[in-house]
């Protein structure tokens, strides 16, 4: 699979102007992506550092992802404030294990991890009580 083709996005952790942190496919493999800031021009570049995860580490990454995606309904549901955020309060504990145990694993290098634009497409549109559109990323690496 070359890594022009477009790959599964399985989580935005964070958008603003676009998708900064996540995991999504490269040539097949999960890696967690991460935009780089442009501190010169005070904005977000074009550049994500993509650094490969185990399995064990997406699996946790998709439960947790799951845990807030339902905090996100019940919330668009009138059924959980803005307080109980980002997990309702029966898998508080869950998503606090999750996050001690991929704890440090979420995380790029600069000096190691590849360097990439992005080119993400809308596979499915946001639709009800799912917090985000379903994506799809094409990675073009940056040397």
């Amino acid at each position: 699979m070359s890594a022009a083709e477009y790959q599964k996005v399985h989580t935005v952790m964070d958008y603003w102007d676009g998708a900064r942190p996540g995991i999504a496919d490269f040539n097949g493999q999960p890696y967690y992506y991460e935009r780089l800031f442009d501190d010169s021009r005070d904005d977000w570049s074009e550049v994500f550092l993509l650094h490969p995860i185990e399995r064990e580490t997406l699996l946790l990454a998709l439960e947790d992802w799951q845990i807030w995606e339902r905090w996100y309904a019940a919330h668009e549901e009138g059924r959980a404030s803005v307080d109980s955020h980002p997990a309702l309060p029966e898998e508080r504990a869950r998503h606090q294990e999750i996050t001690e145990l991929i704890k440090g694993r979420l995380e790029v290098d600069p000096h190691k991890d590849l360097r990439a634009t992005a080119e993400f497409e809308v596979v499915e549109p946001k639709g009800k009580n799912r917090s985000m559109a379903i994506l799809k990323v094409r990675w073009n690496v940056v040397f």
